[in-house]
C-alpha cells in the first residue's frame, strides 16, 4: 500500500511540475506508462490524470507526434473502461491515429496496432460489427509484420470469432477459431489455444454439426484442465451440456450444466454466469420442467443485472425475459408471455407500449447483428399474436401478427446480407423456416394470398437468388475487376479440392486449410472493396425485390401455364395454386402422413425391382397423393410449374385413377422451379458460338473406377444430328479441360456420363473421361451462353437437402452458374431409356418446342413405343426439367454461322458485280 501511495504522490508531483517546465519526450512517455501501471488509483482517476497530462503537454509540445498520440490513445482507452463512453473512445483513438501517422518524426507501429484494436473493441461494444471487424483486421495485418505484437493478433482474432458468433455467422466463427488456434500454437500460448478450441466447438454446435463439435469440446475440456482455467473449463462443460442435450442424453447434459455453473461462479464474469443459467433454464424448459426453468431464469436476471457494461446488460436482460416468456408461452400463459416479450423489447429501448405495437425497423436494425436474440424475439412475438387470434378471434391480433411478420422478414434479410459464409446462411434458412410457417398460416387466416405469395417466395431459394444477383451485378464491373474476381474464385475452388483430398491427420492438412481460409479472407475483403467502389454493383448484388402476385399472373397469361407453391409446416401442407385469372389458397391437413407418402413414392419410383413387385401398392399410393396434393388445386390440363418445399417428386407419375392407366403425364407437362422470382428472372446470357455441345466419355480412366457407358457416343451423335454448328467430345476427348474450355459457349450442353451424389452432404461430382467435376467448380463457368443443360447421367438432381433452399445437386450448381434451365435425373438412370428420351427431347427442342412440352412429348413417345416392362415410371419419370421453359433459340445461337454465310454472300455478289462491270467496260 505504501508503494502505491508513493506512486500516486509521484504522479501528482509530476503533473504539477509539468506546468512550470517543459519535459522531454521520453519523460512524457514514461509518465504515460507510470499512470497506466499505477494500480493504487482507480480507472476514473487514471482518466483524470491523462486529461491533465494532455492539457499540459499540448501547451509544451510544438510538434505533436507519437508521444502525444499515446496520451490521446490512453484517454480513449479509459473513457471506455471507466465511463463506458464509447463515442469518446472512438474520437480520441482516431485522433491518436491521426497524430501518429501525420508526424514528421515518424509514427509508432505499436501504437497503430493498439489503436486499431481499441477501435475494434469500441465498435464491437456499440454493435457496429462491420467497423469492428475492419479495425480488428487492421490490427492483425500490422501485428503480423512485427515481432512481439502477436498478442494483439490473438486478441483481435478472439474478438472477431466472438463477433461472428454473436451475429450468427457460425462458419466464420469456426474459421476464425482455426486460424487463432494455429497462431496460438506458434506462439506457444496454451491459454489462447484453449479459448479458440472452445469457440470452435461452440460454433460447430450452433451450426448443428454435432459430430464435429463433440471431439473438439473434449479436447478443449482437457486443455482447460491442463491450464487450470475456471472460465475455459466452464465454457467446455457448457458446450458438452448443449451437445448431450441435443443428443437427448439428459442425465449427462444436466451434470455438465452443473459443472459449467460451478466453475463459472469462480469467475467474476457476470455476463457468462447469467448466460450459463440461461442455457440451463432452456434445458429444463425443453423437458417441460417449468419450475426449475423459472429458477434458472431468475438467476439469469440477477446476474445480468450486475453487468456494468450497459449494452451487454441490456442484451443479456432481454435474453432472460425472452426465454422466460417462451416458458410461459409453452404453458399457454399468453398474458405472462406477452408481458415478458414486451420487457425484452423495451430493455433494448424499442419503446413499445403494447404487444400489438412494433418498433421502427431502424431501432431493431441496431441489434440485428445479435441474430439469435432478435430473430427469436420477433418470431416468438409473431407466434404469440397468432395464438391470441386463435383464442379470441380479435382481428387486431391477426393484423399485428402480419405486420410483425413483415418486420421480422426484413430483419432476416438484413442479417443474411451481413453474413459471409454459405454454411451460416444455410443454418439460418433452416432456423427461420418455422417463422415462415407461422407467417403463411396468418395469411391463410386473413385470406390474403398476395401476402402469402410474398412469404412463400421469401422462404425459397433465397441464397440461389443471391448468387444470381451477384452474377448480374458483375456486369457493372470493369473487365479487369471481373477477371480478378474469377482468379480469387479459382484459387478458393482449387484449395477446397486439395483439402478435400487430404486426411485430417495428414501433415499437409493444416497448412492447406490455413491457405484456404486466408484465400477466403482475401476474397471477402476484395468483394467489400468492390461494393464500396461501384455503387451499381452493390445495388444489384443486394436486390431483394419479390415480384407481386399480379406480375406472376401476367407471366402465366403469356406463357399459358399454371403455378403451384407448396409449403410444409409440422402438421399442415399449404398450397397456393395460381393461374392467369384465378388463385386457390389451400390448407391441407395431415402433413406428416403426406411427407411419409412422398418419401415412399420416391423410393419406389427409383427401384425398378421393388416397383415391379409392389406395383399395386404403388398405384394406390400414387392415387392417394394425387387426391391429397394435386386434385384439390382444380388446375386445367396443360402446362404446370411446381415449386416444392424440400422434396421433389415426379408429379407426372401420379395417377388419377386406381387402375394405373391415367398418369398425369398424359394430360400435363411439368416444370420445377426454385422460386417464381428465379423463374421470371432475366438471364444476361452472352451470345453463343454454336447450338449444341455434347460430352460422352463412354469409358473412363481406370483410377475413376466407374463402368463404361456403351453406345453413349452413338446416342450423342444422334442427339446432335438435329442441330447445326455442333461440337462433340467423345471417348478420351471428353475431358474436364475441354468441358471448362468449351461448354459455356453453346446454347445446349448435353452430357452422357456418370454422376455420383447422395443425401449425406458429400459433394456431388460429374465424371469426365479423365477426372471429375465437383459441384463447387461449376461456378467457374464464365458468363455462359447456355440456355439448357441436359444431364443424362445418374442422380444429377440428388444431393443434400437444405431447408428453404432445396437440394444442393449438380442441377443447382448449373443454375447457380447462371444457366436458366437444366434437365436432370432423380435416380440411377437406365441407359437405354435415357438415350431414347434424350434423343426425342433434342428433336422436339430443335423444332422450337417449349422445353417442358418437348420433354413431355419425348416421354410419351417412349411410353408408346416401348415394351410393357418399360412402362414403369422408373424408366420414363426419371428426368425432370428445372427452370425456364422457353424454347431454346438455336437459330440465334448460330449467329456466327449465319453471319459468315451473309458475309460470304455479300463477297460473292460484289465479285459478280465487279466481273460484270469489267465485261461491260470491255464491250464499250
Amino acid at each position: 500500500m505504501y508503494r502505491y501511495l508513493i506512486a500516486y504522490l509521484f504522479t501528482s508531483f509530476f503533473l504539477s511540475g509539468l506546468e512550470s517546465q517543459s519535459p522531454s519526450k521520453p519523460e512524457i512517455l514514461n509518465k504515460v506508462f507510470a499512470i497506466e501501471d499505477n494500480s493504487s488509483i482507480s480507472n476514473k482517476q487514471k482518466l483524470k490524470d491523462f486529461y491533465v497530462l494532455e492539457k499540459t503537454v499540448s501547451k509544451s509540445l510544438k510538434d505533436k507526434d507519437s508521444v502525444y498520440a499515446w496520451i490521446l490513445l490512453k484517454i480513449g482507452k479509459y473513457e471506455y473502461i471507466a465511463n463506458h463512453n464509447y463515442d469518446s473512445t472512438i474520437k480520441f483513438t482516431k485522433a491518436a491515429l491521426q497524430v501518429n501517422n501525420s508526424s514528421d518524426t515518424g509514427s509508432s507501429t505499436y501504437l497503430n496496432i493498439n489503436a486499431f484494436f481499441n477501435l475494434g473493441s469500441a465498435y464491437e461494444t456499440l454493435l457496429s460489427y462491420t467497423q469492428a471487424l475492419k479495425n480488428y483486421d487492421s490490427s492483425i495485418n500490422l501485428a503480423s509484420r512485427f515481432i512481439d505484437t502477436n498478442t494483439f493478433a490473438l486478441d483481435a482474432r478472439t474478438a472477431k470469432a466472438n463477433i461472428y458468433f454473436s451475429s450468427g455467422d457460425y462458419q466464420k466463427a469456426v474459421e476464425e477459431s482455426i486460424k487463432g488456434a494455429h497462431l496460438a500454437e506458434i506462439e506457444n500460448n496454451a491459454s489462447a489455444k484453449t479459448t479458440f478450441l472452445n469457440m470452435q466447438a461452440q460454433a460447430l454446435f450452433f451450426q448443428n454439426n454435432i459430430e464435429a463439435s463433440l471431439p473438439i469440446a473434449y479436447t478443449a475440456l482437457n486443455a482447460s484442465k491442463k491450464i487450470n482455467d475456471a472460465f475455459e473449463l466452464a465454457t467446455a462443460y457448457k458446450t458438452l451440456a448443449l451437445i448431450y442435450n441435443n443428443k437427448k442424453v439428459f442425465d449427462s447434459a444436466k451434470y455438465y450444466y452443473n459443472e459449467a455453473i460451478n466453475y463459472r461462479l469462480k469467475t467474476t464474469s457476470y455476463s457468462n454466469i447469467g448466460a450459463d443459467y440461461n442455457e440451463f433454464g432452456n434445458f429444463y424448459n425443453g423437458l417441460n420442467d417449468y419450475k426449475n426453468a423459472a429458477k434458472c431464469y431468475e438467476q439469469f436476471l440477477y446476474y445480468a443485472g450486475k453487468i456494468t457494461d450497459p449494452v451487454d446488460r441490456s442484451v443479456k436482460l432481454s435474453f432472460a425475459y425472452l426465454n422466460y416468456g417462451e416458458s410461459y408461452f409453452k404453458q399457454n400463459k399468453l398474458t405472462e408471455a406477452g408481458n415478458l416479450y414486451l420487457k425484452a423489447m423495451n430493455t433494448l429501448k424499442f419503446n413499445v407500449s403494447g404487444i400489438l405495437q412494433n418498433p421502427p425497423i431502424n431501432k431493431i436494425s441496431v441489434f440485428g447483428n445479435r441474430a439469435e436474440l432478435i430473430i427469436t424475439l420477433m418470431k416468438n412475438k409473431t407466434e404469440l399474436l397468432l395464438e391470441e387470434y386463435h383464442r379470441n378471434k380479435n382481428t387486431a391480433y391477426l393484423k399485428a401478427c402480419l405486420q410483425t411478420a413483415l418486420t421480422t422478414d426484413s430483419i432476416i434479410t438484413q442479417i443474411r446480407h451481413e453474413h459471409i459464409s454459405e454454411q451460416s446462411k444455410i443454418y439460418w434458412r433452416d432456423k427461420t423456416n418455422q417463422f415462415y410457417a407461422i407467417a403463411i398460416e396468418a395469411c391463410y387466416l386473413d385470406k390474403n394470398p398476395s401476402m402469402a405469395f410474398y412469404f412463400f417466395e421469401k422462404s425459397r431459394a433465397i441464397l440461389l437468388g443471391d448468387k444470381l444477383n451477384e452474377l448480374n451485378a458483375a456486369a457493372y464491373l470493369p473487365e479487369p475487376e471481373t477477371k480478378k474476381e474469377e482468379s480469387y474464385q479459382f484459387k478458393i475452388v482449387e484449395l477446397e479440392q486439395k483439402l478435400a483430398a487430404l486426411d485430417e491427420k495428414d501433415k499437409a492438412f493444416q497448412n492447406v486449410q490455413l491457405q484456404l481460409l486466408n484465400a477466403k479472407d482475401n476474397f471477402e475483403h476484395y468483394i467489400k472493396s468492390l461494393e464500396q467502389k461501384y455503387p451499381l454493383y452493390y445495388q444489384y448484388k443486394y436486390a431483394d425485390e419479390v415480384p407481386g402476385l399480379e406480375t406472376l399472373q401476367t407471366f402465366l397469361s403469356k406463357s399459358k401455364q399454371c403455378f403451384v407453391h407448396y409449403f410444409f409446416s409440422d402438421s399442415v401442407l399449404y398450397a397456393l395454386a395460381i393461374t392467369a385469372d384465378n388463385i386457390n389458397f389451400l390448407r391441407i391437413p395431415a402433413a406428416k402422413n403426406i411427407k411419409s407418402q412422398l418419401a415412399a413414392f420416391s423410393e419406389l419410383c427409383a427401384d425398378k425391382n421393388r416397383l415391379n413387385s409392389n406395383y399395386n401398392y404403388f398405384i394406390t399410393l400414387s392415387n392417394s397423393l394425387f387426391t391429397s396434393i394435386f386434385q384439390p388445386l382444380n388446375l386445367p390440363k396443360g402446362r404446370i410449374i411446381i415449386c416444392t418445399d424440400n422434396s421433389l417428386i415426379p408429379f407426372e407419375a401420379l395417377c388419377s385413377d386406381n387402375s394405373g392407366k391415367s398418369f398425369l403425364i398424359n394430360n400435363y407437362s411439368f416444370d420445377y422451379v426454385y422460386s417464381a422470382r428465379l423463374l421470371m428472372q432475366q438471364f444476361k446470357n452472352s451470345a453463343a458460338k454454336g447450338s449444341f455441345i455434347g460430352f460422352a466419355p463412354v469409358s473412363f480412366s481406370n483410377d475413376l473406377h466407374v463402368p463404361a457407358l456403351q453406345y453413349a457416343d452413338v446416342a450423342m451423335q444422334e442427339c446432335a444430328g438435329f442441330y447445326k454448328n455442333v461440337l462433340l467430345f467423345t471417348h478420351k476427348d471428353a475431358t474436364r479441360n475441354n468441358f471448362f474450355t468449351n461448354a459455356s459457349n453453346y446454347s445446349i450442353i448435353n452430357i452422357f456420363s456418370h454422376a455420383s451424389a447422395d443425401t449425406s452432404g458429400k459433394e456431388p461430382v460429374l465424371f469426365m473421361w479423365d477426372s471429375v467435376i465437383h459441384l463447387s467448380e461449376l461456378q467457374l463457368l464464365n458468363n455462359p451462353a447456355t440456355q439448357l443443360v441436359l444431364l443424362s447421367a445418374c442422380e444429377t438432381n440428388v444431393g443434400k437437402n437444405a431447408t428453404g433452399e432445396g437440394v444442393y445437386s449438380l442441377a443447382r450448381g448449373f443454375a447457380a452458374a447462371g444457366i436458366p434451365a437444366i434437365a436432370a435425373t432423380l435416380w440411377k438412370a437406365d441407359e437405354e431409356s435415357i438415350y431414347k428420351i434424350s434423343k426425342k427431347f433434342n428433336q422436339y427442342l430443335s423444332e422450337g418446342m417449349n422445353k417442358d412440352e418437348a420433354l413431355q412429348k419425348a416421354k410419351l413417345h417412349f411410353i408408346k413405343n416401348s415394351s410393357k416392362e418399360k412402362l414403369l415410371p422408373y424408366y420414363w419419370a426419371n428426368m425432370v426439367l428445372i427452370g425456364n421453359t422457353n424454347a431454346v433459340n438455336v437459330d440465334a445461337s448460330n449467329y456466327n454461322y449465319i453471319w459468315w454465310i451473309a458475309i460470304a454472300g455479300i463477297a460473292v455478289a460484289s465479285l459478280l458485280f465487279y466481273i460484270r462491270k469489267k465485261n461491260l467496260q470491255k464491250k464499250g
